[in-house]
């Protein structure tokens, strides 16, 4: 992708309390126009990570570039949007209200508010939505605004097939615009739409090359012998 702007995070270090380490030197890069996989076993730190790079968790070390330059706070930039695994909405407030509230540019809240999936909850209030209505809607707000990168902590679990479809065609949608790095434990619905693949595994990342080493440290063996 031409002019594609760059995350990059190098040497993460992080443990709680005087706790072991449970980051010990975490890597991971995104450029826009790439989904990033990050996957790891339960407990191997990749929500940290992501709290890490958007900025609202310290680490005791990290190296973290957007676009060149070094940065403390991510979210700071306004170039980094973070999805956390607990919905971040107010739930007595109505879908079409926050859309208008949170989407700044009028032109983008229009084309928002015909998504065809929103045209039939807009009228609902946060609390009245399922599962998969109210990710769908927390990932469009996330998308609409001007933002570089993504990082979706767990936009797939424990939703049903239908929506984690039209969620993982949100996201290719938006491919051209952003970078995404994606964190699930539903990771074959992760693979399904990444460009590259890291492995949190042992406190740092393992870039893939290819899915079947994630049969090494990740799934059991013989897990992709029919793909």
């Amino acid at each position: 992708m031409n002019n594609a702007k760059e995350l990059y995070i190098d040497s993460v270090q992080f443990n709680y309390y005087n706790g072991p380490q449970l980051l010990t030197g975490a890597y991971l890069e995104c450029r826009t126009g790439e989904i990033v996989g990050l996957l790891g076993r339960n407990g191997s730190g990749k929500s940290t990570f992501l709290k890490i790079i958007f900025g609202s968790l310290r680490a005791q070390n990290s190296y973290i570039l957007i676009n060149g330059k070094k940065v403390n706070k991510a979210f700071l930039t306004n170039k980094i949007g973070y999805l956390p695994q607990d919905s971040y909405l107010p739930t007595h407030e109505k879908v079409a209200y926050l859309i208008q509230l949170l989407v700044q540019d009028r032109y983008q809240m229009q084309i928002l508010l015909l998504d065809p999936l929103i045209i039939t909850i807009k009228d609902r209030k946060i609390y009245q939505l399922s599962g998969g209505e109210l990710r769908y809607l927390e990932i469009c707000l996330l998308l609409y605004q001007p933002t570089d990168f993504l990082l979706l902590d767990e936009p797939f679990t424990g939703l049903e097939p239908i929506h984690m479809e039209r969620i993982g065609n949100l996201i290719l949608s938006f491919k051209n615009k952003k970078g995404f790095v994606i964190s699930d434990h539903n990771y074959r619905h992760v693979l399904e739409i990444t460009s590259s693949i890291f492995l949190l595994v042992n406190g740092a990342c393992r870039r893939l090359r290819h899915k079947r080493e994630l049969e090494f440290f990740y799934v059991k063996e013989g897990t992709f012998d029919d793909d």
